[in-house]
């Protein structure tokens, strides 16, 4: 049977049995040396059809083609084909969970309430810290807790901008917990008071807050409703990045990232919800 009859009694195009021949998977019967035509067996449909089924289930061409050996026992093949369908299963999780984000997005736009700045999910990479940690009467005395470490350590050892761990906020009910952080190039020893660590990697939620102290809570709340809404949960002290700080004569045209580490809630936590 000549290759065009058989595209048209298997369905398909003549181009994608020509592929499957040049891969491997489906090969003619016969070539015939004059004219180059391919000529393929009637039951050949057969193989054609489970090439298609598995091309339909997502299943890669190397994959393919190693299913489809004449030595692989059927339990082999339904183990694959029924752990690719707990991959479509977590995928199609994946996608409702972002289509749901997308919804929130909208109506956020609808609304205006949505900032300049969007919520990304991304990984803060590992660097080198060196910071001080005190209870505080009040937020102001974090700037007091800058001025000390930055007199203690070199300048010329310092990176990036001015960070803040808070590990616990006056909203919490508690004292205000500030971890004063400058990043630093290299690890270093410091005088006594101050630590030296080296951040791990971490996934952390992220939104820029352009404008001062009066209306950064907006922002906070924002990622906390993201958080909600996203099955996220917070895994560590809520992280604040001064890009630019606040001038004295306008504070507004500050930009602060915030960033909270963060950890799916597992299924089971999601399932009790």
């Amino acid at each position: 049977m000549r290759i065009g009859d058989f595209a048209r009694l298997a369905n398909v195009s003549v181009r994608a049995v020509r592929f499957y021949d040049q891969t491997g998977l489906l090969r003619a019967v016969r070539v015939d040396a004059e004219t180059g035509y391919r000529h393929y067996h009637p039951e050949q449909i057969r193989r054609l059809r489970q090439i298609r089924a598995f091309q339909d289930l997502g299943f890669s061409l190397r994959e393919i083609r190693e299913l489809l050996r004449a030595d692989v026992p059927a339990a082999e093949v339904r183990a694959r084909i029924a752990e690719r369908k707990f991959q479509v299963k977590r995928q199609l999780h994946e996608d409702l969970r972002r289509l749901e984000r997308i919804d929130q997005l909208l109506r956020d736009w609808a609304s205006c309430a949505y900032s300049h700045s969007a919520i990304t999910l991304q990984e803060a990479r590992e660097a080198w810290v060196v910071s001080l940690r005190a209870e505080l009467d009040s937020y102001d005395q974090a700037e007091e807790m800058f001025q000390e470490l930055e007199r203690r350590v070199p300048a010329h050892l310092l990176t990036a901008k001015r960070s803040a761990f808070w590990h616990s906020c006056e909203s919490s009910g508690g004292s205000i917990d500030c971890e004063a952080l400058r990043y630093i190039k290299r690890p270093i020893s410091l005088a006594r008071g101050l630590k030296v660590y080296q951040l791990p990697a971490t996934k952390v939620a992220s939104i820029f807050h352009c404008g001062g102290d009066a209306s950064i809570g907006e922002s906070y709340a924002q990622m906390n409703h993201w958080l909600g809404s996203n099955d996220f949960q917070l895994r560590g002290a809520k992280r604040e990045i001064y890009w630019v700080e606040p001038s004295p004569q306008n504070s507004a045209q500050s930009v602060t990232e915030i960033q909270f580490p963060v950890a799916r809630l597992s299924a089971r936590r999601h399932r009790a919800a």
